[in-house]
């Protein structure tokens, strides 16, 4: 089973994260979402911050502990060792694209702080490559702010 497939039996579902949500725990009557399900590296973690146990929440849903696991439903061990790879392949490319966002964001913070500190700044005095040199900068952090807010819409 996969986590997607496991916070699909759970209600008031809220994302917290790659491969991590709350919900409120069908083991307890639950106001406010306390329990908590994150994405391991062989199976669904579970955790009640009022205290039910895994074997009152799978209960509770029909399922077994053992549901939880990622190659439970899987009896071969070359299936196992694909599923394995996959998912190590997908946890790569997760944690490539987490970098690649906050680069991203990295980027745009330094751009818009470059537009908003050129706002005061006096040219009197300063050369034309000076000038030119900031001028581009202004126009290449300008650039990718647009280019972001395209996004955005």
């Amino acid at each position: 089973m996969t986590a997607e497939t496991f916070v699909g039996f759970l209600e008031s579902v809220r994302p917290r994260g790659a491969g991590r949500w709350s919900a409120r725990c069908p083991a307890h009557a639950d106001n406010s979402p306390s329990l908590s399900v994150t994405e391991g590296e062989r199976g669904i973690l579970l955790k009640c911050w009022a205290g039910c146990t895994l074997e009152e929440i799978t209960g509770k849903l029909g399922l077994r502990v053992t549901d939880l696991f990622f190659d439970a439903g899987l009896s071969d061990s070359e299936q196992r060792r694909l599923a394995k790879q996959k998912r190590a392949q997908e946890r790569v490319a997760q944690a490539a694209a987490y970098e690649a966002k906050g680069r991203r964001i990295d980027t745009l913070r330094e751009a818009e702080y470059v537009v908003r500190s050129a706002k005061a700044i006096s040219i009197t005095g300063w050369s034309d490559a000076k000038l030119d040199a900031m001028l581009n900068t202004l126009a290449d952090a300008y650039e990718r702010l647009w280019e972001d807010s395209d996004e955005w819409c």
